[in-house]
Order: structure tokens, then sequence, then C-alpha cells
């Protein structure tokens, strides 16, 4: 589903105040419209201490709760809004600005009824406000209700037929119910009402290209690029426009501007990719695959072609790799046992070729019969890549991939751990789950000119360059330096001394046991690419685990004394995944999400130990939290396993 564009508008709140001589009152005044002002700014953070004095003095200012929950919403804290615009509408049921900002929210956090039950509140005490309609036909439109979208859509327009995002979001429900010539109309409508929009552009460019009327296509993506050179969108579509009209240079140069704006954009490396391998830049094409592979490592089809060129260019040993993650992730699919009997007779191993021989053309055979049709729209039985993919096509021809896989696979896409690390103040960009309690007690560790924070695991991290003077840093930062340099004999040792001194010290024990883990991950990594073969040695498997299990025991101590605002829950959880304890990872994620909701990585393996036990429901409403929050990895697995 395309991205919607809202209607963008500010709710203006009247607040009376019965205006007294006395000191509180003027207080009372002055907090909310402060709040008031600087949300009108758009300074949300700032607005929020404002508006928690005032509450803290009175808390029957249903307005002030109401715009408190408007500025958590644009801060992302959709819990918190949710409970703001409740207690706004416990003190004044009719206040119906405060249903429609909760019906967002609650759409946002996949609570469908409960959104459609509170916008239609809003309509009832407002029936002719074009506001709470638009928003109500958005919220239609999330919940793929194109119908219901469109008669919403169309009393806005009744009622103010100069609103060009109705036209526009109107369009596209057209569009999903195959109204062609009616989206066409609408968006040219939003076009003359604001000439100055890209958006639209764009939606009539995509749709002209559709129609294969190109010289139109391009006429609105280039109006639109004209408009906003960085909507990288529009070079997409372009791209797309230029590669069906074979002008390949053209549309390889939009794509690079796809990536200078989206590095991670999928559709973009993978039809770059395409376009590479068909003007014969193979290595290329290869480049962009694998760099893909590790953007989404669960797709079939990058795995598929990546195997494909590299069989091309000799380079049998990677293909065969690549071709049998293919297989691995869908079993059901024809062509890669066909490719994969060509490599393996390549390769000399002419009985595994034929047995994959008969497997691929067994499957084909079903597949003729069911989706073969949909499938050769993409690929053909020698492996080639076939064309582009547009942006209303999903990156992947697996439309479903059992439990049975998706618990096999568990360990291999779970959220790491939160580590600590340090690094000179200017670069630490603070989490929106890390409150500046935390940060200011981390920074005040003693680190002059550094500081310690807290960050997600990542495999880019690169160790500071710099000579730092051990004696001008406390032991946590001198350790954590050790660390990030992968000298974990001496982080190892400096902790273990710090915490037999000083055993009541949450943020050392922590810290210790984060790095024997880290040491552990390390060592186990050095060792799985040493091994010859591909299977691991039971005895390091459960030396891994007992690792993990011994992490997890220190932490729970630590977590009841201090939980560092749910990340220690968290990495329990983590570790009790990598033990395979799933029901007790749970509940530690559980714990997590509830003494800091705003950490997604609790969301997202939490939701995906729901999966893995069937309970689907509870696993996409946690893995749409984690999507809201900001986390890219559970978007792949929401699009796989949680459609309607």
């Amino acid at each position: 589903m395309q991205r919607l564009f809202l209607y963008l508008f500010w709710l203006i709140v009247t607040f009376h105040f019965c205006f007294t001589p006395s000191k509180a009152q003027f207080n009372k005044a002055y907090f909310f419209y402060k709040g008031e002002e600087l949300i009108s700014k758009g300074n949300y953070a700032d607005a929020i201490p404002f508006l928690n004095t005032l509450l803290n003095v009175d808390s029957t200012i249903h307005e002030a709760w109401f715009l408190r929950g408007v500025a958590r919403y644009y801060q992302n804290d959709l819990i918190g809004a949710a409970n703001d615009f409740s207690k706004c509408l416990n003190i004044n049921p009719l206040f119906s600005q405060a249903y429609q900002y909760n019906a967002m929210v609650l759409q946002q956090l996949g609570k469908s009824a409960e959104s459609i039950e509170c916008i239609q509140k809003a309509i009832e005490l407002r029936p002719a406000s074009a506001q709470y309609l638009f928003t109500y036909g958005v919220i239609l439109f999330q919940q793929e209700q194109y119908h219901d979208a469109l008669n919403a859509f169309n009393q806005v327009l009744r009622i103010d037929d100069r609103i060009p995002d109705a036209w526009l979001n109107r369009g596209t429900a057209r569009l999903m119910l195959s109204d062609s010539s009616g989206a066409l109309a609408d968006y040219t409508a939003a076009i003359n009402l604001n000439p100055f929009n890209a958006n639209p552009y764009v939606r009539r460019g995509a749709l002209y290209a559709q129609q294969s009327n190109y010289s139109f296509a391009l006429q609105d993506l280039n109006q639109a690029i004209g408009i906003d050179s960085t909507l990288a969108q529009a070079y997409f579509t372009r791209a797309l426009v230029y590669y069906y009209q074979k002008q390949l240079s053209q549309a390889l140069t939009d794509l690079n501007k796809v990536l200078q704006y989206e590095s991670r954009n999928a559709l973009a490396l993978f039809n770059r990719a395409i376009i590479n391998y068909e003007i014969g830049n193979a290595e290329a094409a290869i480049d962009d695959l694998t760099r893909l592979s590790s953007i989404i490592p669960t797709n079939v089809l990058v795995h598929y072609y990546l195997a494909s060129i590299r069989y091309e260019r000799g380079y049998l040993s990677t293909a065969l790799e690549n071709i049998n993650k293919a297989i691995e992730i869908f079993p059901q699919f024809a062509n890669a046992y066909l490719l994969r009997a060509e490599i393996k007779t390549k390769k000399g191993d002419l009985k595994g070729a034929e047995a994959d021989f008969a497997q691929g053309s067994r499957l084909a055979q079903e597949y003729r019969s069911k989706a073969g049709t949909e499938l050769n729209s993409i690929i053909d039985s020698t492996g080639k890549l076939k064309r582009l993919l547009s942006l209303d096509e999903e990156l992947d021809i697996a439309s479903s991939i059992s439990m049975e896989q998706l618990r096999s696979r568990i360990l291999t896409i779970i959220y790491p751990i939160i580590t600590l690390k340090i690094d000179a103040a200017q670069n630490v960009k603070p989490r929106n789950w890390q409150s500046s309690n935390l940060r200011q007690m981390l920074a005040s560790a003693g680190c002059h000119g550094y500081t310690l924070y807290f960050e997600y695991d990542s495999t880019d991290h690169q160790p500071i360059p710099e000579t730092i003077n051990a004696d001008s840093l406390s032991g946590v930062c001198t350790a954590l330096l050790n660390l990030q340099r992968n000298q974990y004999t001496l982080a190892i040792s400096k902790l273990t001394e710090m915490v037999n001194a000083d055993s009541t010290n949450t943020l050392i024990r922590t810290a210790e046991v984060l790095a024997r883990i880290k040491m552990t991950q390390f060592v186990e990594n050095v060792r799985s690419k040493t091994l010859q073969s591909e299977s691991k040695n039971r005895t390091q498997e459960q030396n891994v685990n007992e690792s993990f299990s011994l992490a997890a025991n220190d932490l729970k101590k630590i977590a009841t004394v201090n939980d560092f605002e749910g990340i220690v829950p968290y990495n329990i959880g983590v570790m009790l995944m990598h033990t395979e304890n799933n029901n007790l990872a749970i509940e530690w994620f559980s714990k997590a999400i509830s003494c800091n909701p705003l950490i997604h990585g609790a969301w997202y393996n939490r939701g995906l130990l729901y999966l893995i036990s069937n309970e689907t429901v509870k696993g996409c409403s946690d893995l749409r939290k984690a999507v809201n929050l900001g986390n890219n990895q559970a978007s792949e697995v929401v699009a796989r396993f949680c459609k309607k």
C-alpha cells in the first residue's frame, strides 16, 4: 500500500480559565499557553515539561491532557499519547478532537476496531467536519476498506472541494478499486488546486507509466523532481519509465539518485542489479545483490539471482551456497532445483544433479496447474534476471513460509543485545527510548569528553581511533574502549577486577556481563569461519548456550536492583531466545516493554516468539508496534506473516 499523504491541519484548542488575581491561576494559564505555543511551533519535546507541571498542579484540565497527548503523538510515544487522550476523554467525553487523535494513535497501534469507534465518535459529535471525515477515510484506507474509504473522501469533498489531499487520497482509493480513469481525474484535480506539491505529480506520473503513456509520465515526474529534487519515489518511478523505453543509462542514473537518498531501498538495489546485469556489468550486479542480501537476508529472489550470476561467472562454490539458501527459504521453488542441478552438474555431482532435476520438474508441473503464470512473469527456468519490479510489487515470490521454517531460522533474525559503548560526546545521538535521566547518569561516569551510552549492537561500528589517556577515565570507559577494539581479554580482566572491588555497582556488573557475551559471540564467529563442516560441533554449541544461560542469570540478579529503563530485562530475553527458552523470553520481553515501551527490539522479538508459538494475532500486533517505532526488520516479517 502506497504511503498516504495526510491532510495537514492544526487543531485550535479553546481554553477558558476563570482568571483571578491569585498567582496559582496565573501560573496555570502561563504553563498551558506556553505548552500550546511550543506545540504550534513543532517543539514537542520542550512543550511536555510545561504541560507536566500544569497537570501536576491540576489534573482536571482536559485540554492539557489533550495537548500533551498531541506532543507525545508527534514524538512517536504512541502509548503515552493514547493514555493522555483517554484521560482527556474521561474528563470531557464530548471533546471531539481527542477522539480524532486517539483514532489515529489506535490505528498505528494496530487496534483497528477501537480506532474506527473513536473516529466515528468524533464524527457523531461534529458530522459536518471535513477534518474528521478525512481522517476516517485515511484510517479505512489503511485497513484496506477501499469502498468505505472512497465514500468517506466523497463526503469530505461534498463539504469542501478545495482540499488537495482529499482529491489525492480519493484518487488512490479509486486506483485500488481499479478505477484508473477516476484516479487520473482526481490526481489532476489535486494538481490544479496546488501545483506546487510534488506528490500528485508522482502519483499521476506512475499511473501514466502503468498505462504505457510514457511521454506524459515523464512530464509529471520531471515536474515532481523540479519541485522536490530529493523525492526518491519520483526518481524510482522515472527509472522504471526509462527502463521501459530502453534508456538504461538514464534508468541507472535515477536509481543511483534513489540510493543516494535512501541507501537501503531494496527495490532500487534489486532493479539496479537487473540493469547492470543486462548491460553486461555482472560484477556490479553481484555487488548490489550481495548488499541486498544483508538488508533482507530471507529474500529468495536475491539468493536465486546471486546463484544464477555466479554460476554464469564460474563461481560455482558461492553459487551453490546461494541456491541452497534460496531453497531453504522457499522449498517449493521449482526453478531453484533446476538451477542447482546445473550447478551440481558443473561440479561433477551427477547423482545430486539428477535428484534436483527430478524434484524441480515435479514442482514445475504442480505450478503449471496453480500459480505458474504468476511465477514465470518474474523469472524463467534458466535463472536469468527477467524484469524490473515496481513500487506496488513485493520483492519475493515466497508468498508464505511455514512456521516450522520460521522456528528453524529464529536465531538468525533475532534482534540483538543492547550493549554499552563509549564515544566522543558529539558523536552520540540519543535514542528515542533512552531518557535524559539515563543519559545524564551515564555521562557522569567520568569519561572526560567522552560519554557512555547504550546502543543496539551494530556490525558497522568502527573502533575509536583516538589515543585516550586512561588515567583520566573511569575503569568502565577504559574497559569498553578495549571491548570496542576487540581487546576482550583486557576488557574482561578490567571489569572483573572492578566487580570484585565493588559488587554493588550495577553499571559495572552489567558492563561485565555484556562484555562476556560479546567475547563469546566474537569467538564463536571466528570459530565458525574456520570450520570446514557446515554444522556446528555439539560441544561448541552447548558451551555457547551455557554462556548465554550464565549471563541471563547474572542479569536477573541485576534486574532486581536496576533495570536500566528496560535494557536489562530486554537483554535477558535475548539471551533466553538464544538458548531456546522461548516462554521465559516472552516474560522478560514483556517486563522490558512494561519498563520502557519504546524499546522496539522488545516488541520485535516478542512478536517473533508469539508467531512461532502460533499466536499470530499477538505476534502481528507486537511486530506492527515495532514497525511504528522504526524497526525496519519488523516490516519484512509483517509483510510475510501478517497479511490480512
